[in-house]
């Protein structure tokens, strides 16, 4: 059955201004799944109108109210999680396991963002006039407008405007068109479930090809105050550009070249478990995911002989059944990519341990590298596939100098059997976030997360994210009149 997935705007469901939409595909079938409102830019208008509208009411709408709103849509998500499973291996072919940990997280950051309500939100300080004193404050910015990826959709949304909405801002989502639903409805679904007032979330689902005009005219938009963007590194470039031309403050979690360490004395069984996990989690499609393994060569060809061994017990196929490891890739854009990274990787020297470098369909069987050279693409980019190298170090200073060789910094990870060894080595990792004895794919909702270098700028997630979405203000109290001197 085809779904009819319209736009949000100021609380109705509606069709695009125009009358257009565009179908989406699954990329498990090839079915069409759905049909989905094409955003004009009198849509993208209308939006932001909207929101900014909202602005005033629900910043100032008491924090126990935005608290139970978050509680309440957390609530809602997790008795759907059987009907998320299912929306997001249709529409992005995830595996029940990736949709559950996807929905999972949502939640918890969800309930995150309703404790942060009450924040302290400001600090006196001091003055020279015993009878004056100083307050700093915290506002909320107003209109967030946020662009989120397909892959890990419905978290991401959630990461993406949770605590916006905690501290008193309005969104406007803009979801991929890769999941218009997972990576948009279903939050603001939740949200509206919950009683969250009318213009406060919106979303608008653009057809292929125009999401870069759309989220340009929004960004543009003299309403929109903050910018989030998840994506590519080479998007992130030409929207960040934009926002800077319109001096709007921005965060962008990029792409990675994620290296792990294996270092001596992990234990090897462990180590590989992990890495398994971390280099194919969603068939490799996840910005954390580990593109590079780096181990001491006394160990390395004992570890490349495990993960050999799981990488070619993975179940690759239809990810509504429980056996299935990995199900497809999102589109043939990405099954053209993997193949073509496989091929210069082997035509430069790289030798291919696991996998075929093909695919069935939109299907890949993971990939395992060794001896990967400076003149392949891989070695810079980013993979977002089943692919995985693994690099021999010399020593535990060639492995730092391994890992730092690129112009990435997203997310790291250090294994080994001294977890005080693990931490030294990991604050030589220049990166966003490094793990110590494990995976990479995983952080938390209470702590900031994001990348260095090529990976981005701006962190979310934590406390520290409610600077990101509010403006400081300072008040200046005065006991008295305030007597000023006399110009002559």
């Amino acid at each position: 059955m085809t779904a009819s997935l319209k736009l949000l705007v100021d609380g109705q469901y509606v069709d695009a201004s125009n009358g257009r939409t565009f179908q989406k595909l699954s990329p498990v079938t090839g079915d069409v799944i759905a049909d989905v409102a094409a955003a004009s830019l009198v849509d993208v208008e209308n939006a932001i109108r909207a929101a900014s509208d909202a602005f005033d009411r629900w910043s100032g709408t008491p924090f126990t109210e935005r608290r139970r709103v978050l509680l309440t849509a957390a609530d809602y998500l997790e008795s759907r999680v059987g009907e998320i499973t299912d929306e997001m291996a249709s529409e992005t072919g995830s595996t029940a396991r990736w949709a559950g940990m996807n929905t999972a997280e949502a939640c918890a950051t969800l309930r995150e963002a309703a404790g942060l309500t009450s924040t302290s939100t400001g600090e006196l300080l001091p003055s020279h006039d015993p009878a004056s004193s100083n307050l700093s404050v915290r506002v909320p910015a107003g209109v967030v407008l946020a662009i989120v990826p397909w892959n890990a959709p419905l978290v991401l949304a959630a990461r993406s405007v949770a605590i916006a909405l905690a501290v008193g801002n309005t969104v406007v989502l803009r979801p991929s068109e890769e999941s218009p639903n997972a990576a948009g409805h279903l939050l603001a679904d939740a949200l509206m479930h919950a009683g969250i007032p009318s213009g406060v979330i919106n979303v608008l689902t653009s057809a292929p090809g125009e999401g870069r005009e759309v989220i340009r005219a929004a960004i543009a938009h003299p309403h929109v105050r903050r910018v989030v963007f998840i994506g590519s590194t080479l998007v992130g470039r030409q929207l960040a550009e934009v926002a800077g031309n319109h001096l709007t403050p921005t965060v962008m979690e990029l792409g990675g070249k994620n290296p792990t360490i294996v270092l001596d004395d992990a234990d090897l069984d462990v180590a590989a478990d992990q890495l398994v996990f971390s280099s194919f989690a969603n068939s490799g499609q996840v910005c954390m995911a580990t593109d590079r393994i780096i181990a001491s060569g006394r160990i390395y060809d004992e570890l490349v002989h495990r993960l050999v061994a799981r990488s070619n017990g993975l179940v690759v196929g239809d990810p509504r059944k429980t056996i299935t490891d990995l199900g497809p890739l999102i589109n043939e854009r990405a099954a053209s990519q993997f193949r073509h990274l496989v091929r210069d990787a082997e035509s430069t020297g790289a030798v291919r341990l696991t996998g075929s470098g093909d695919t069935d369909g939109l299907y890949a069987t993971p990939v395992m590298l060794a001896g990967l050279s400076k003149t392949a693409q891989l070695f810079y980019e980013e993979a977002f596939s089943p692919i995985v190298s693994v690099q021999r170090a010399i020593d535990e200073n060639d492995a730092i100098r391994q890992a730092n060789d690129t112009e990435f910094g997203l997310i790291a990870s250090v294994l080994s059997g001294d977890a005080g060894h693990a931490w030294n080595v990991a604050n030589r990792i220049r990166a966003g976030a490094v793990h110590v004895n494990g995976p990479s794919v995983g952080d938390e909702p209470h702590v900031p997360f994001g990348g260095v270098g090529m990976s981005g700028f701006g962190r979310l997630g934590g406390i520290d994210s409610i600077r990101t979405f509010t403006e400081q203000r300072t008040l200046y109290l005065h006991g008295v009149s305030l007597a000023v001197p006399i110009l002559k």
